[in-house]
């Protein structure tokens, strides 16, 4: 999976669904009561992207800080640890790939896809039922635990053509605070990015806190 693929996909809760003629309804709720207060979150992460042609798994940690403005624009900042070092952002209009080791700032004008990846960045992050269903079909799969935790798990399928170009289908399993607990990427092709949220704080994060601005980096514009 190339560093673009960081923006083009790049990031809701639901528990104790019992004894509901639909069950989903209640996530859904949860959702929009969720989204009516969303403005930001930290958590750290735990992601891995899986490769279909050879069956191997690249895991990595680290943190998330993601903001949601009155508009529904979403910046956010990735940052790995261990063995896996890169810094992550998109800002609304450009993504960036910090390598420290290199020192060198990779730059992808994200502008003409900046709906796409707006829409790939709110699932689970203050979208409100309305703005899901109405870009994605949508199956409840029932009721699961991450860790100790229980989620309601669902699973969206693309309406837009253009979008099933990149995203087969996403699955995403909510707590009962209706925020995103695990969220599941699969592409076309088979690969798939699974991250799971702990830790999650929710509140304004600052705009500075957002940034990516490496001293003395060497910026390289990619073009998509």
């Amino acid at each position: 999976m190339g560093p673009g693929s960081h923006f083009i996909f790049a990031f809701v809760t639901a528990s104790a669904l019992c004894c509901a003629a639909d069950p989903s309804a209640l996530v859904f709720d949860r959702i929009d009561a969720a989204s009516k207060t969303f403005v930001g979150l930290t958590a750290d992460i735990t992601e891995n992207d899986h490769n279909a042609v050879v069956n191997e798994d690249d895991i990595r940690t680290g943190a998330i800080k993601l903001a949601r403005d009155k508009a529904g624009l979403i910046r956010v900042l990735i940052e790995y640890k261990g063995n896996h070092t890169d810094k992550l952002a998109f800002d609304g209009h450009e993504g960036l790939v910090y390598h420290p080791k290199t020192n060198i700032l990779d730059v992808f004008d994200m502008a003409k896809y900046q709906g796409a990846v707006n829409q790939y960045l709110a699932l689970g992050f203050g979208a409100s039922s309305a703005e899901l269903k109405s870009a994605y079909d949508i199956t409840y799969l029932g009721e699961e635990k991450i860790g100790t935790a229980g989620t309601a798990h669902l699973k969206l399928v693309p309406k837009s053509a253009d979008t099933k170009k990149n995203l087969k289908q996403a699955e995403l399993w909510y707590g009962s605070n209706g925020l995103i607990a695990q969220q599941k990427l699969v592409m076309p092709s088979g690969d798939y990015r699974m991250v799971t949220f702990s830790s999650v704080k929710t509140g304004a994060v600052a705009e500075k806190d957002l940034e990516l601005k490496p001293k003395g980096a060497t910026r390289h514009k990619i073009e998509q």
